[in-house]
């Protein structure tokens, strides 16, 4: 289980947050190159797919196209 970085612990935090399992899955499977999301609407879909990414680059050290 890959461990939700202290910046995005901290921001779910500010908001009475906490991370979905299905976002945590998605993160734990961020090396998998093509996974399929069904969760309800409202479900926080887009953030479970845009996560892996946010962390990885927050963790600097990318240089031009990380995401499309």
């Amino acid at each position: 289980m890959q461990t939700l970085p202290p910046k995005f612990s901290d921001w779910f935090a500010t908001k009475g947050w906490s991370i979905h399992p299905h976002q945590q899955d998605m993160l734990d499977r961020a090396e998998v190159p093509a996974l399929l999301l069904i969760a309800p609407t409202g479900g926080g879909k887009t953030l479970s797919g845009f996560l892996p990414t946010l962390v990885d680059l927050a963790e600097g050290g990318h240089e031009g196209m990380h995401t499309l």
